[in-house]
């Protein structure tokens, strides 16, 4: 199982549904298809996250995921909102968004995060 990435163009968001344990190969792939993605937004957007289906997360790997949140915010990414489900996800995402230099949002459900995020100005 790999990354699940879609774009919400009418609400300006870039969804992301992380697998339960994402590998090398799997991260490499959503770097390049995501980068893709972020170069085609044209002005300001937000993302939305969902690491509650995320179990583990090699160390190794969390730089690279912060380099592409580092990339995103120069490209345009106003904020982001991740759905946890836990200890052990709240704490992945934790040491992303803490890596990556990103105020932590965090929510129990998608529906409040995109609620969050449609309510918040340049989203």
């Amino acid at each position: 199982m790999t990354f699940e990435i879609a774009f919400h163009d009418d609400a300006r968001i870039l969804e992301v549904v992380y697998p339960p344990r994402p590998s090398a190969d799997d991260v490499a792939q959503y770097i390049e298809r995501t980068r893709a993605m972020i170069d085609a937004i044209d002005g300001p957007w937000s993302c939305l996250v969902d690491q509650r289906k995320m179990t583990v997360l090699a160390p190794s790997l969390l730089v690279s995921l912060a380099d592409l949140n580092a990339y995103a915010r120069k490209k345009g990414m106003m904020r982001t909102a991740r759905v946890v489900s836990g200890s052990v996800s709240e704490v992945q995402a934790r040491r992303i968004a803490k890596a990556a230099v990103l105020a932590l949002e965090t929510f129990a459900t998608r529906e409040a995060a995109l609620d969050w995020l449609r309510a918040t100005p340049g989203g």
